[in-house]
C-alpha cells in the first residue's frame, strides 16, 4: 500500500461505521425503487437505487466549478450554495472529459468530486452536432438495466447502490462513502447506460477516481455528548467529519430500558394489525425520525432538516444516523439544535359505512381531539393494474397528528377480505377554528385475496376502515457546539 492510499484508507476508516441495513423498514409502494425524478434546485436529498432499503443521501446544490462547466449549472444554481461548488472553488474536482458515442449520441462525464464521504460526478448527453440533450434522456423506461457501480484497486464491485438526480441539461450521479468499516478504496467509476431516450445502444465508461487531496483535507471531531428525550430516546452525538464537500455528523440513537417497557405495550396493541402485520410490533420501536438546524453566532438559522431514516443495530429501535450537509465554515462556531422528536404511535380508530351512501353525506368520527370524515367512495380503473378499486377521500382535523402512512389504513368487507392501498394523495388546508390542521387524503384501495390483486366489480354495502397508526411530532431542544476547524 503507498502512502497516498494508507492517507486514503486512515479517512475512509474515520468516517466509517459497522453497520448494517435495517432488516425491519416500513414497506412502501416504491420499495424497488427507480433512478429519483427529483428536481435538483428543490431537494437536497438524493434518493437512492439498485438497494432494497432506501437511504438518503445528502444532495448539494447550486454547483459552480470549472469554467467549462459553469455554462450548464451556473444559471440554474448561482442563487444556491452547496460543498461541491465550494470544494470545485478550492480545487477538490477533476475534469476527467471522457466520452463514448453510439447510435449518434454521445456521453460524456464533464466533472468528477470524490472525498471520504462521497462521489459525485456529472454527465451530459449531446447529439452528433455538439448540441447537448436534455439528461432526463437517461430515464428510459429501462433505465433500471443501467450498470452504475464503484470500483476498488482490484476492479471488484464495492457499491451498486447510487443516487441520482436531472437538470434540463446535466445529470448527477452519486455514491455515499463511509458507511461500512474497512471500506475499499475507491478506484473507479464504472458506467454502462444500455439506453439513453428510448434509444437502445452501448454507453461504456471506466472514470478514475483519485481522493488524495481530499482525503488529505478531510478532518475528525470528537463530540461525545448524549442527550435522552422525555419519551426516553437516548441519542449520542459522536463525532463531526469535515471533508472539503460535506460535514457529516454520527448519531447513535436508542431508547432506554423503562422506555421499552412502554413501548412493548404499545407492540401488543398492533400486534396483527396494520397492512403490514408482521412489521406492525415493530413500529413503535423503528419508526421515528429527528428534524434539527444549525444556528450561528449571531442567531441565523439554517434550514431544518427531517431525518427518515438510520442504519439499524437491532430491530427495537437502537440506529446510527449519518447526517450530511453542506460544510460548515472554518473557524466559525455553529450549535446544531435538534429541535423535534417525530414518532408512529397505535392509534384506535374504526368506523363502519356504506360506501354509497357517503356522496349524499359525509361519516364523522370523532377520536379524542380529532375529527375523521369520510366525505366519499367510488370505483375507479387504476393506471397501474388496470383493475377497477374503490377510493376513498378522508379528511382528518388534528392537532397531534402530523402524518399518515397510507399502509397504515386498512380496508375489509363484511367476508373479511382486506383492501390495500395502492395509491394515495394528500392535500392540506386551512386549519379550523380549533386550530386543528387539516389535511385529505385519497386513497385507492385494492382488494387482496391469497396475495393477489382482485378486480373489485361494485362497491359493497358495508366497509369497515381502520386507522392503526399515526405520527405524532414531539418538540425539544438539544444544543450542541460545532466547528469546523
Amino acid at each position: 500500500m503507498t502512502n497516498e492510499e494508507r492517507q486514503i484508507r486512515e479517512a475512509l476508516t474515520k468516517v466509517a461505521e459497522a453497520v448494517e441495513i435495517p432488516e425491519f423498514q416500513m414497506p412502501g409502494k416504491d420499495s424497488s425503487s427507480q433512478v429519483a425524478r427529483l428536481p435538483f434546485f428543490r431537494q437536497k436529498k438524493w434518493k437512492s437505487i439498485a438497494i432494497a432499503s432506501a437511504v438518503v443521501v445528502t444532495l448539494l446544490t447550486s454547483m459552480q466549478v470549472s469554467p467549462s462547466f459553469a455554462a450548464y449549472v451556473q444559471s440554474i444554481f448561482e442563487q444556491y450554495g452547496g460543498g461541491l461548488q465550494q470544494a470545485a472553488r478550492q480545487g477538490f474536482s477533476e475534469s476527467p472529459n471522457l466520452s463514448v458515442t453510439d447510435q449518434g449520441l454521445t456521453l460524456e462525464v464533464k466533472e468528477v468530486i470524490a472525498d471520504p464521504v462521497q462521489v459525485t460526478a456529472a454527465l451530459v448527453i449531446k447529439q452528433s452536432d455538439g448540441k447537448v440533450l436534455n439528461s432526463e434522456l437517461l430515464l428510459g423506461e429501462n433505465s433500471h438495466l443501467n450498470e452504475i457501480e464503484l470500483l476498488d484497486g482490484n476492479g471488484e464491485v464495492m457499491s451498486s447502490g447510487w443516487g441520482a438526480s436531472f437538470d434540463k441539461t446535466v445529470g448527477f450521479i452519486g455514491f455515499t462513502l463511509g458507511r461500512k468499516e474497512q471500506e475499499p478504496i475507491p478506484k473507479t467509476l464504472s458506467i454502462h447506460f444500455k439506453e439513453i431516450g428510448g434509444t437502445k445502444g452501448s454507453w461504456k465508461l471506466q472514470v478514475p477516481i483519485t481522493m488524495a487531496k481530499t482525503a488529505a483535507a478531510t478532518t475528525e471531531l470528537p463530540v461525545n455528548q448524549t442527550h435522552t428525550t422525555k419519551q426516553g430516546l437516548k441519542l449520542t452525538v459522536h463525532k463531526l467529519i469535515n471533508t472539503p464537500t460535506t460535514t457529516r455528523i454520527q448519531l447513535e440513537t436508542q431508547w432506554t430500558d423503562s422506555a421499552k417497557k412502554q413501548i412493548e405495550q404499545e407492540a401488543r396493541k398492533l400486534a396483527g394489525k396494520t397492512a403490514a402485520p408482521d412489521y406492525a410490533p415493530f413500529v413503535p420501536y423503528q419508526q421515528y425520525s429527528l428534524t434539527y438546524h444549525y444556528e450561528a453566532a449571531d442567531g441565523s438559522k439554517r434550514e431544518a432538516e427531517k431525518l427518515e431514516f438510520a442504519n439499524s443495530i437491532d430491530r427495537y429501535g437502537h440506529f446510527r444516523w449519518i447526517w450530511d450537509y453542506d460544510p460548515l465554515e472554518k473557524g466559525k462556531p455553529v450549535t446544531l439544535v435538534i429541535d423535534s422528536l417525530y414518532r408512529a404511535e397505535p392509534y384506535d380508530m374504526s368506523v363502519t359505512f356504506n360506501p354509497a351512501e357517503l356522496s349524499k353525506k359525509p361519516l364523522v368520527k370523532q377520536v379524542g381531539e380529532d375529527t375523521i370524515i369520510l366525505k366519499n367512495s367510488r370505483l375507479v380503473k387504476d393506471d397501474d393494474t388496470n383493475k377497477q378499486a374503490i377510493e376513498l377521500e378522508i379528511e382528518v382535523l388534528s392537532k397531534e397528528i402530523t402524518e399518515i402512512n397510507p399502509v397504515w389504513w386498512v380496508l375489509q368487507n363484511e367476508q373479511g377480505t382486506t383492501y390495500r392501498w395502492e395509491e394515495s394523495n394528500r392535500s392540506s388546508g386551512k386549519p379550523d377554528q380549533l386550530g386543528r390542521k387539516r389535511n385529505t387524503f385519497t386513497l385507492v384501495m385494492h382488494e387482496y385475496r391469497n396475495r393477489e390483486v382482485y378486480e373489485t366489480i361494485k362497491l359493497p354495502e358495508k366497509l369497515t376502515l381502520r386507522l392503526d397508526v399515526v405520527t405524532k411530532k414531539y418538540p425539544m431542544e438539544w444544543r450542541i457546539p460545532l466547528t469546523n476547524q
